[in-house]
């Protein structure tokens, strides 16, 4: 019976169902509780959760962790069903919720259902490190895509815990013998597949049945190209359905609506920074010689180059020494990195290490060269190694942070940095940059893989 529970846990079944009750249950009582002491209205508990529920699952609040842990989307569902909720009393006093009684409400259920939702899922992730429910994976591709894979498993901690690997043969085949055995063994209950649109595709098909005929879920996990839009469609000339790939691009709708959050924020930003920028200043001028700004020209949106706006962080003349230290670069890819570049100054390493010396970029924010949210910029030297594939991710306005900051920052590979910086693209919302924005905070709070 032990046996049986744990089979049942591990697989995933009851995660979601349960998961959605709990939250159900959270906001129920959250709405009653605000109700009971805005207005004793008890009995209109029943009217607002039914309009409360589809709003909420609309914007992914009872969905994965993924969704209902983004706080823009959260506080953009509790805003859109304030606003119902506001209206309908206005228009409908014959409800028995007075307007201020009604604002009370919305405002105490955000106070109760915000800390309690996070509460839960402060929990999962307790009992995830625990080693409880987690589903156990197995591990799929070549070399550099299971260290790919292994990389991200350990940067996103949570419901996953890797329980063998199954490599290719020299053919470049999944081995159907070792991966039925390694299913076997490991007890596995999802596979992770990297690197599914370079195997052939009967082995392709192979791997599937082995899969499906255990019961055992698979995610394909896309390169580059999966990660762009496509659009499937049928060739005449050839009768076979091709896919049709298309440059990612955010619409003129999506570029006013981000260009107007960078427009309040930048400004915001650079009005509220101007005491820590005098402090920053006269720091750069004791430690060493040189201007305080750093300029430094990049790469942008469709290839144009623009001024780059930083803190200085190295001695004078850094840029000069640079091809004498390509030997010791760190870096995975075409980037330039070294972890303990002998060109930093003293300030200069604590305000890489917090990030400050890149708050002069809110300058090109408010200029229009950048975004708060995007793709990183390159300097020059990077972006003529880049590849064309990798100019993809130059549909969109460069950021001073983005999907890769929040993943892993400088540990990551350049490869690693256009898959997150394409995923983005195609992704992309108002939200999304909000969620963005907000775990930057953290991270740069945490100091993980700045250098």
């Amino acid at each position: 019976m032990r046996e049986a529970i744990r089979n049942l846990l591990s697989s995933g079944v009851l995660r979601r169902p349960a998961s959605v009750l709990i939250l159900l249950l959270i906001d129920a009582g959250s709405l009653g509780a605000a109700l009971s002491l805005a207005s004793g209205s008890l009995h209109l508990v029943p009217v607002l959760l039914a309009v409360l529920v589809p709003v909420f699952v609309s914007c992914g609040m009872y969905g994965r962790a993924s969704s209902r842990r983004n706080p823009g989307a959260l506080v953009g569902a509790l805003l859109l069903w304030a606003a119902l909720v506001v209206a309908g009393a206005h228009f409908y006093p014959e409800s028995g919720l007075p307007g201020e009684e009604a604002v009370a409400a919305v405002v105490l259920f955000g106070l109760l259902s915000i800390p309690l939702r996070l509460l839960y899922e402060r929990g999962l992730d307790t009992v995830y490190r625990r080693g409880i429910g987690l589903i156990p994976t197995l591990i799929v591709g070549d070399e550099a895509g299971r260290e790919r894979l292994r990389r991200l498993l350990d940067l996103a901690p949570g419901a996953y815990t890797p329980a063998g690997e199954a490599g290719l043969t020299p053919q470049g085949r999944v081995d159907i013998d070792e991966l039925r055995r390694t299913l076997e063994e490991s007890g596995a209950k999802l596979v992770l597949l990297a690197g599914a649109e370079r195997l052939p595709d009967d082995n392709l098909l192979e791997v599937l049945q082995s899969v499906r005929l255990r019961g055992v879920q698979m995610w394909v996990v896309p390169g580059a190209l999966g990660l762009m839009r496509l659009r499937p469609s049928v060739s005449r000339s050839l009768g076979v359905p091709l896919l049709d790939v298309r440059y990612p691009r955010l619409d003129n709708f999506q570029r006013t609506l981000k260009r107007a959050l960078d427009l309040a924020l930048s400004a915001t930003g650079l009005l509220a920074l101007l005491p820590l920028f005098a402090l920053v200043a006269l720091a750069i001028k004791l430690d060493s010689p040189g201007p305080v700004l750093f300029r430094q020209r990049r790469v942008g949106a469709d290839e144009r180059v623009f001024t780059c706006y930083m803190f200085r962080s190295m001695y004078e003349g850094a840029e000069e020494q640079q091809e004498e230290l390509e030997e010791a670069n760190e870096a995975d890819g075409i980037l330039f990195k070294i972890r303990d570049d002998p060109r930093v100054t003293r300030v200069g390493r604590f305000l890489r290490r917090w990030s400050i010396d890149e708050l002069p970029q809110l300058i090109n924010v408010l200029k229009g060269e950048m975004s708060l949210v995007g793709p990183r910029p390159l300097p020059l030297r990077d972006h003529g190694r880049m590849k064309e594939a990798h100019k993809k991710r130059l549909a969109v306005m460069p950021g001073m942070t983005g999907y890769w900051q929040i993943n892993g920052r400088d540990s990551l590979s350049f490869e690693e940095m256009v898959r997150l910086d394409l995923y983005y693209i195609e992704n992309w919302s108002l939200s999304f940059d909000i969620k963005i924005i907000i775990l930057t905070i953290g991270a740069v709070l945490r100091r993980k893989g700045a250098y």
